[in-house]
């Protein structure tokens, strides 16, 4: 029962779950019901970002490789000092709530969301002005071409200023899905990505009598779209309808044991997420070395794939959000039966996005960019990729439930594991010894996502109500 924190404001039960283990428990078509009104809007919010992300991707794409290249550089370094932090909120927020709300504490579920709001803030507007100080030498470190990295400094200083506000609705939606409230955060993404690309595509070539800003106008409208959706998910987290409870006018004040409390289960994932991060400051350093094409290639591959993770991305969501419920209800049957059905489902799902990325690598990696050799090293990765989709994603949901269960060190000792211990040197090995290039590089990522699903898969049925019941019986691992 990790992360429980009674309170003495009672809360009522979630719809459409069960509380008495044993005691009028959904059937299966309840519970089909009950995660597909999790996962939608996650789902549809995942599609959005992933179609206007593909699109924000064409337009700098339709620019230049120096563009992209830059563009992802710029990413990948605000992404290894921001992320792991918007990680350590999101997933610590999204557990505590919803064992909170499992256990019918309304105060707790306040007082972690608050927390998670106001750590992200200040602690993201610290990176925020460390990587505008020291842009320089932070792209410096890949060595780019002169041109890329001019590029690259004027984007990332106008960027990071949105930083924070991607902070502050990274907490107010975790702790709204939390609550079981996943169309909220979707009704916010849906309005900052139609703002982003709307702003991106005057910017950058200069619409509406404006003048043609290019890969800067990218990045302002990227801030706009950002503070925008802060402002809305502060408006929904505060509103007189939210499960919550918080008000606009607080208190909106740090609380040591309850920081604590969110940190003790969002900094495991917090160096998951740096190690990925940090794992992939060094793949890029590789992917440099063999030229601006194929770190072109690289980028635009990266942004393809997400065709096929993204539809799922909500399972993982929701995994956390109701087996953290049934835990906190101390309902172990229920966490087990929810994280078996949400696997199966994600896999359904992901055996045809994977066949998309793996028939028609040319097409998608077509729509994103116009150079030949971009495209055919980008199709190249997208078939490697193909084949670890299924492993990755079904990997994400076990995760999910892991995590709901109180359990965030294991995905991170997994994932320093697959990152370093084989990621890395399999891609040095392949890439720089074997002579294999880049495609070698995009191998040993496809053999670590395998690897990881093993082990996660084996912790997975590990858990005391996995271990108890059989989750071979019950249909996991077969």
């Amino acid at each position: 029962m990790t992360g429980n924190v009674k309170g003495t404001e009672p809360m009522p039960k979630p719809v459409g779950f069960a509380h008495e283990a044993g005691l009028n428990e959904p059937s299966k078509q309840e519970m089909r019901r009950t995660i597909l009104n999790l996962v939608w809007p996650t789902t549809v919010e995942s599609l959005l970002q992933m179609g206007v992300g593909l699109v924000n991707t064409a337009i700098v794409g339709h620019l230049s490789a120096v563009a992209i290249s830059a563009v992802g550089l710029c990413n990948r370094v605000s992404s290894l000092l921001a992320w792991p932090l918007n990680q350590a909120v999101s997933t610590g927020g999204t557990v505590l709530v919803a064992q909170s709300i499992g256990a019918g504490d309304r105060e707790g579920a306040r007082t972690h969301a608050i927390q998670a709001m106001l750590f992200a803030l200040v602690s993201i507007s610290l990176v925020a002005v460390l990587l505008f100080i020291f842009a320089v030498p932070a792209l410096s470190v890949f060595e780019p071409d002169p041109e890329v990295l001019a590029t690259g400094v004027r984007y990332l200083r106008i960027f990071v200023i949105g930083l924070p506000a991607v902070g502050i609705m990274m907490a107010a939606g975790a702790a709204l899905r939390g609550t079981g409230n996943t169309r909220s955060p979707m009704v916010v993404a849906v309005m900052v990505n139609i703002l982003n690309v709307t702003l991106s595509w005057i910017l950058i070539y200069g619409k509406l009598g404006l003048p043609a800003m290019g890969v800067v106008g990218s990045a302002i409208s990227t801030v706009v779209a950002q503070w925008t959706g802060a402002i809305m998910a502060l408006l929904i987290v505060t509103s007189a309808r939210s499960t919550l409870g918080i008000r606009i006018r607080g208190p909106w004040r740090f609380d040591r044991e309850a920081l604590r409390r969110v940190l003790r289960i969002g900094l495991p994932a917090s160096g998951e997420s740096f190690a990925w991060q940090a794992a992939s400051v060094i793949l890029t350093f590789y992917v440099t070395s063999f030229g601006t094409k194929a770190l072109a290639a690289h980028q635009i591959g990266l942004s393809a794939e997400s065709l096929s993770y993204m539809p799922t991305a909500g399972f993982e969501i929701a995994a956390i959000a109701l087996v953290g419920q049934s835990i906190g209800a101390a309902n172990l049957r229920m966490a087990k039966r929810y994280s078996i059905e949400l696997a199966k489902m994600c896999a359904v799902i992901t055996v045809f996005t994977a066949g998309l990325l793996f028939f028609f690598p040319v097409p998608i990696m077509g729509l994103l960019a116009e150079d030949p050799e971009v495209v055919a090293l980008g199709a190249v990765y997208l078939r490697i990729m193909a084949v670890a989709q299924l492993p990755q994603q079904v990997s994400s949901v076990l995760k999910g439930a892991i995590r709901g269960n109180g359990d965030t060190r294991t995905p991170m000792y997994v994932a320093g594991l697959g990152l370093w211990g084989v990621r890395l040197p399999v891609a040095y090995l392949l890439g720089f010894v074997l002579g294999r290039g880049i495609a070698g590089v995009w191998l040993s990522m496809c053999l670590d996502l395998i690897i990881r699903f093993g082990l996660i898969m084996w912790r997975y049925r590990a858990i005391l109500w996995i271990k108890e019941s059989g989750g071979v019986e019950a249909g996991v691992g077969t």
